[in-house]
């Protein structure tokens, strides 16, 4: 049984072509901001400079300090179809992000990404070490998607979104799209 806050609307309210999950249902309310959230969804998701690898430490990592279980279930699935390995997965869930199971790289852009969530700024020295790392793009890029994710998730939680099935084969579809 649904335990949503408000009623979903119906499948025939999403923008042609967006799968009538949940989360766009509940987001189907507000119209006018739909179609530009997917537009900033599908680019974070598919057009960022970031790889699919790191792009998922970046889904995690924003789901898990957002409480968003919607978020973290479905990027679990993804995160695995793309080839993060469980115990970075599981290193993200238990706060253990400096870990020996993330390379130098990874620990720089969760650092980074660490301190943009808990804002509003991100130290020099974190800063400086996540710019010898990655481009100007991709940090930019970086704070764009945990923008977009906090959407997301607050979407999700606010309105006790329910979270649909989403198996490794439904990652593997999205992440072959």
């Amino acid at each position: 049984m649904p335990k949503a806050r408000i009623p979903y609307r119906p499948a025939s309210c999403l923008p042609k072509g967006i799968p009538p999950l949940n989360l766009f249902l509940m987001w189907a309310h507000s119209p006018s901001t739909l179609p530009h959230a997917i537009s900033l969804g599908t680019a974070c998701f598919r057009d960022t400079s970031l790889s699919p690898h790191n792009r998922e430490l970046v889904c995690l990592l924003t789901a898990h300090r957002l409480s968003c279980d919607y978020q973290w279930k479905q990027h679990v699935q993804i995160a695995k179809a793309t080839g993060v390995p469980g115990a970075k997965i599981e290193a993200i869930k238990a706060d253990q992000i400096t870990g020996d199971e993330f390379s130098e790289l990874e620990r720089v852009l969760l650092a980074f990404l660490d301190e943009v969530l808990k804002g509003p700024e991100v130290s020099d020295a974190v800063f400086g070490e996540a710019r010898k790392y990655f481009s100007d793009q991709a940090l930019v890029e970086v704070v764009t998607m945990q923008g977009f994710y906090y959407s997301l998730a607050r979407i999700a939680t606010v309105f006790q979104v329910d979270p649909e099935s989403f198996t490794r084969e439904t990652a593997k579809e999205v992440v072959k799209e």
